[in-house]
């Protein structure tokens, strides 16, 4: 478990099962930059049955909000983008839009980008986020992620493909994680 000031992050739970596969797949909660694939339910149970979403190389934690009893506000994930690549990529998602704006999502990817440089011997983390997507730009910036480029009609979103932008944070970049 990783807390900060407003979430606490923590692993799945055989009792959030239901919850979160609902809320991953409510499509009219995702927004306008939200790339959107539905897990297929047997393949996503099969994903915490087998390893409970953690791993070498993928990791799923939910950020709970510390104030309001431990709500479920979102999800933040890394995993092995290519076998050739150093480090991981990091994706988030805010589940609903009412709780989107308050900061979780900020403190949630400082708190792992900082576990992960503690815990794994990477020496990146990268974002991948669809090109005019400001909230999410802001929050890998505020969390110290620094623009590398443009991947050029890489995404296929709401009958059109759109651009992606990379950021990138180096370990010597990243705060060390405060217990």
């Amino acid at each position: 478990m990783l807390q900060g000031k407003k979430v606490c992050m923590r692993t799945v739970r055989e009792a959030d099962l239901e919850l979160i596969y609902r809320l991953m797949t409510d499509v009219s909660e995702k927004g306008m930059y939200w790339l959107i694939d539905i897990p297929a339910e047997p393949a996503f149970r099969r994903g915490f049955t087998e390893k409970g979403f953690w791993s070498e190389n993928f990791g799923r934690m939910l950020i709970t909000d510390i104030e309001q009893e431990g709500k479920i506000v979102g999800e933040i994930i890394f995993f092995r983008n290519a076998d050739y690549r150093a480090g991981y990529e990091v994706g988030y998602q805010v589940f609903r839009r009412e709780d989107r704006g308050k900061g979780y999502m900020s403190e949630a990817l400082a708190l792992l980008s900082a576990f992960l440089f503690e815990s794994k011997p990477i020496p990146r983390l990268q974002l991948t986020l669809v090109a005019g997507n400001e909230a999410s730009r802001k929050v890998a910036e505020k969390c110290g992620y620094r623009y590398e480029g443009t991947l050029r009609k890489a995404a296929f979103l709401a009958g059109e493909y759109v651009d992606l932008e990379m950021f990138g944070l180096l370990r010597d970049d990243c705060p060390p994680l405060r217990l």
